[in-house]
């Protein structure tokens, strides 16, 4: 007679543990996946992750939240260090997007202007004028060879 008053409860307690950790699962399978979304694709980069892999992960394979949990724990931790040194400046210059601050990767979109310096005059022949770096300056000369810095005259 005790071993029917026991099945019950043991029903009770292993459906509930059940109905916990299926709850459990989904709330990790969505707090994750949002989390994962909303991160910029440059943290992922610099932290050596695929971000479309682990949406993939767990989407597909969430048994227990066990990726998404590998991923709260594990890769999550990766991606908010490369944020913080990205904020320090550990990655060089950079820029705020709607996403947060993204750093300058690769190349410059236009090529650096000339250096300051004397420059051939095109609409003057014989004449120099000097550039700063950013515009042309009132400065001209007329020497032959045009001095290191730009003249006063």
């Amino acid at each position: 007679m005790a071993d029917n008053a026991a099945a019950p409860v043991a029903f009770l307690v292993v459906f509930g543990i059940f109905t916990v950790v299926i709850i459990g699962s989904i709330v990790m399978f969505v707090v994750a996946l949002v989390d994962m979304v909303r991160r910029p694709d440059w943290e992922w980069k610099l932290a050596g992750q695929e971000k479309i892999l682990w949406i993939l992960l767990v989407v597909l394979v969430n048994f227990l939240a066990i990726p998404a949990l590998i991923y709260w724990f594990n890769v999550r931790t990766k991606l908010i260090a490369v944020r913080d040194a990205a904020q320090r400046g550990a990655y060089g210059p950079g820029h705020m997007t709607y996403a947060g601050w993204e750093p300058n990767l690769g190349p410059v979109a236009y090529p650096t202007s000339a250096p300051p310096g004397w420059y051939p005059d095109g609409a003057v022949p014989g004449l120099y004028r000097w550039w700063d770096g950013v515009r042309w300056s009132e400065h001209t000369w007329s020497a032959p060879s045009p001095p290191s810095g730009p003249s006063t005259a």
